[in-house]
């Protein structure tokens, strides 16, 4: 079995994470040295571009912070007032020089692995909303509701730097019990916030994407991007194509247009032969990718959508309503009926696997239009 530490360790997050934690400490007065000491991690620390902390440093910044936080305020509110937008890096100056909301959010969706390897985030489109779901990958054992919120709550960074309120208050969902009053909460947010959800996830109004951000900078916004895609590329964990791949999957699903292996390779410029070996190599297949980007999309219309199985099966890209609710129950632990009553996942049932002989569980691919570029 894993060694969970052994997990931890080998994630990498920026080591500018550790600065709301040392302002923290210093705001309280506590010994600066010891709060480093207690992280693993050597005091002083040199600030040098890209210097990373591995996971299990950043469980213990966590821990060292709920260990000192007074009760009574959530302690999101209070570690997000510590907690500057920069402090993510070049994302975050990504996010604030875009020329919206929309763009922010997409630059923060396509380089998020880079910052913070312990999440998967998707957006979903349904109706006029736009869903953005957080995926827990790893365990942080006492410190995963606070790591989750402060993941979410980093979305909501962007709404100072707007020109004008959004229409609809964003909402935010999860799945664990609030840590403090969900008053207090919103009134630091100014976000609706709800608990004991199906998932962990922000929603807000598709109009409000159009929202201008207050200075947008082209030119820091283009500088800010090149340098994450090199950043990507150097990574030794990155998957790039795999990321690239997945991000064309989940705009084609949601849009209806469930695209070939010829049609994706022509996106990214490159041979269908030279994509399917690349994808290999990251350790994944075009067939794998595609059921994925199908089941996320339809876990979002289950839960927000009063739609039949067989109508989210169809919007899913599947043949039939069994074919789905298989390739559901072997993806997630449940089938689309226990998941829509909130039933328990099955913790027998392993996250993903080949389809059975005789069965086939991809998705429909006799849509091939190719999606629009973003």
């Amino acid at each position: 079995m894993p060694d969970p530490d052994r997990i931890l360790q080998s994630l990498s997050f920026p080591a500018s994470y550790l600065d709301a934690g040392e302002s923290i400490v210093r705001e309280k007065g506590l010994d600066v040295a010891e709060f480093y000491q207690f992280c693993g991690v050597t005091y002083p620390r040199v600030a040098l571009p890209w210097q990373t902390i591995n996971g299990k440093q950043m469980q213990r910044a966590m821990a060292r912070f709920l260990q000192t936080h007074t009760a009574g305020v959530p302690p999101l509110v209070s570690y997000m007032a510590h907690c500057a937008v920069t402090t993510h890096g070049p994302i975050g100056v990504l996010a604030i020089t875009a020329r919206n909301m929309g763009e922010a959010l997409q630059g923060a969706l396509d380089y998020s692995s880079l910052v913070m390897p312990a999440y998967a985030m998707r957006r979903h489109d349904v109706h006029d909303q736009v869903h953005m779901v957080f995926e827990r990958q790893h365990d942080f054992g006492e410190v995963n509701d606070f790591f989750t919120e402060t993941v979410v709550a980093a979305f909501l960074q962007i709404g100072p730097f707007l020109s004008r309120l959004p229409t609809h208050l964003p909402e935010v969902h999860f799945r664990h019990a609030p840590l403090g009053p969900v008053a207090d909460y919103e009134q630091a947010f100014n976000a609706r916030f709800l608990f004991n959800s199906q998932q962990d996830k922000i929603v807000l109004a598709r109009e409000d994407l159009s929202i201008p951000l207050l200075a947008p900078s082209r030119t820091s916004h283009m500088l800010m991007k090149a340098t994450l895609e090199q950043q990507q590329q150097l990574r030794p964990q990155s998957r790039p194509v795999t990321q690239e791949v997945r991000r064309l999957l989940d705009k084609a699903v949601r849009e209806n247009l469930l695209i070939d292996l010829a049609k994706i390779a022509q996106a990214l410029a490159i041979s269908a032969r030279t994509l399917s070996r690349r994808l290999q190599q990251e350790g994944t297949t075009l067939p794998q990718l595609r059921t994925e980007a199908s089941i996320a999309y339809a876990e979002v219309l289950l839960l927000e959508t009063s739609k039949s199985i067989l109508q989210i099966a169809n919007a899913s890209g599947f043949q039939d309503a069994a074919a789905f609710t298989r390739a559901f129950r072997r993806g997630t632990g449940r089938t689309p009926t226990q998941l829509r009553q909130g039933t328990r996942r099955e913790a027998t049932v392993p996250s993903s696997g080949p389809p059975q002989h005789g069965e086939s569980s991809t998705p429909l691919t006799d849509k091939v239009k190719p999606p629009n570029p973003e």
